[in-house]
């Protein structure tokens, strides 16, 4: 039976006029109304200030130092005003978005139980860097490439960015996939960050994805190979940027960043 040709017009039509959302090139509806809060959040301060807490903590875990609780939070970003300003300037410079900010924090959750961190220094900028450049690279067809990383951060040269980038692979084991549950496992803590208005606070009170709830992400034990540091001269014969100063630090030139092994933890061993 021929079809009727405004039937099908009006069909068309409809298709092309349905609602899609910027991020995930899907319909709206399909998504959960959290997750459509979150990745409408413009970067402020309060963001950046929970992203740096999010990999501070995640450091003094694979450094085997314990959590700081809530309240102490935010005097501890007294002394982290360096690694702080380094997320400010990456996040802006590269233009990040925040579903690939909010996939970056999903990787590095999925990353804490397995990380192990030789050398402190300098570890805060990789574990970011790291999980910032998979997210991007992994949601964008189209992304800045290592030498853009390297000049968005002002610190790490090309070859450093491409180890970084390896080195946090590894740790994830290739498993990029993410779900909403992943994202909305900082919903709480984004939201409290923010100082929620009485609307958000209401819808946050019936948040089904409460501390209690939260998805948590199976683990995967898997034995990785420990990178051994970075020459003396991982960054000669590169186009690596000169450092630039900021207003508040003077990062060090990049043949003076020494290199924080970042690894898997070695699977355990069964027992009878």
């Amino acid at each position: 039976m021929a079809e009727n040709p405004s039937s099908s017009s009006s069909s068309s039509s409809s298709t092309r006029s349905s609602p899609v959302h910027h991020a995930s090139l899907v319909d709206p509806s399909i998504h959960s109304p959290a997750l459509l809060q979150l990745v409408d959040i413009k970067l402020s301060r309060q963001i950046i200030d929970y992203i740096v807490d999010c990999v501070a903590d995640t450091v003094d875990f694979a450094m085997g130092r314990p959590s700081l609780p809530l309240s102490r939070r935010s005097s501890r970003r007294g002394a982290l005003g360096k690694f702080t300003t380094f997320v400010t300037n990456v996040l802006t410079r590269a233009e990040a978005t925040m579903p690939v900010i909010l996939s970056s924090l999903a990787y590095i959750d999925r990353a804490k139980p397995h990380l192990h961190i030789a050398l402190e220094e300098w570890a805060l900028e990789r574990v970011f860097l790291g999980a910032l450049i998979l997210a991007a690279k992994y949601l964008n067809d189209s992304t800045l490439k290592n030498i853009h990383w390297s000049l968005c951060t002002g610190v790490f040269g090309k070859r450093d960015v491409g180890r970084i980038e390896r080195e946090f692979l590894d740790v994830l084991n290739w498993e990029l996939s993410i779900s909403e549950e992943n994202l909305l496992a900082h919903y709480d803590g984004i939201y409290t960050a923010l100082s929620p208005s009485p609307t958000r606070r209401h819808f946050h009170q019936h948040s089904p994805y409460s501390k209690s709830s939260r998805h948590h992400v199976r683990s995967h034990q898997r034995s990785c190979p420990e990178l051994e540091p970075s020459s003396p001269i991982s960054s000669e014969g590169t186009s690596s940027p000169q450092t630039p100063s900021t207003s508040h630090h003077n990062f060090p030139s990049f043949r003076t960043i020494p290199y924080p092994i970042i690894s898997a933890l070695p699977m355990p061993v069964a027992t009878d």
